[in-house]
C-alpha cells in the first residue's frame, strides 16, 4: 500500500514584520531646530540694535497764521425766493362720466349654494352682492359703480381678504 505524505507548511516570515517593528523612524528634530533659530535671532537683534543710526532732531514747527476767510458771495440767480412765491394754475379737466355703470363679478358657479357661499364671504368684508342666474350659472356681482375707480377699490380690498378672480366691465 502506498503511503501519503503531507508537505510540511511553510514557515512564515515572521522576521520581516519584527524587523520593521523594531526599526524606528528618526523624526525631525523640531526643538532642535527652534532653539537653533531663536538663537540666531536673539542675536541677530542685538548686532542690528548696536548699530542702528543716532535718530535725526525733529524739525521746529513753523506757526502758521490763520487766513481770514472772505465773505460768502451772494448767489447769482434768485430763482428759489421766486419759485416760494410762485403760483402755478394747472386746469383740471371734469371726469367724464360713463354711458354705462360699472359692475365687479367675483366668481360664477352652477351650484346655488356654491354661489351663496361666496356672497356670504363678500358680506363679511363689508360689501353688498347679489346672486343672478343667467341660464345655467349663478354670478355674483356686486355694483353698480359710477366710476371704475370705485370698483377697483372694493375689488382690492378683496383681494387683501383673499377673494382673487373678481372682473370688472360696463353693467349689462
Amino acid at each position: 500500500m502506498a503511503r501519503v505524505t503531507r508537505r510540511k507548511p511553510a514557515k512564515r516570515a515572521t522576521n520581516n514584520r519584527n524587523s520593521k517593528r523594531k526599526q524606528t523612524k528618526q523624526g525631525f528634530p523640531f526643538i532642535a531646530t527652534f532653539v537653533a533659530l531663536a538663537l540666531i535671532g536673539f542675536i541677530a537683534y542685538f548686532v542690528f540694535a548696536v548699530e542702528k543710526p543716532p535718530a535725526k532732531p525733529k524739525p521746529k514747527k513753523t506757526v502758521v497764521k490763520e487766513e481770514v476767510l472772505p465773505e460768502k458771495p451772494q448767489p447769482m440767480w434768485d430763482y428759489v425766493d421766486a419759485l416760494k412765491t410762485k403760483e402755478v394754475k394747472v386746469d383740471i379737466p371734469e371726469e367724464k362720466k360713463p354711458t354705462k355703470p360699472y359692475q365687479m363679478q367675483c366668481g360664477s358657479f352652477r351650484n346655488k349654494s356654491d354661489a351663496e357661499a361666496l356672497k356670504a364671504t363678500i358680506a363679511f368684508q363689508g360689501l353688498e352682492s347679489t346672486v343672478k342666474k343667467t341660464g345655467s350659472w349663478y354670478r355674483v356681482i356686486l355694483g353698480p359703480y359710477d366710476r371704475k375707480r370705485l370698483a377697483e377699490k372694493e375689488r382690492h380690498m378683496l383681494q387683501r381678504a383673499k377673494i382673487n378672480g373678481c372682473k370688472i366691465w360696463l353693467w349689462r
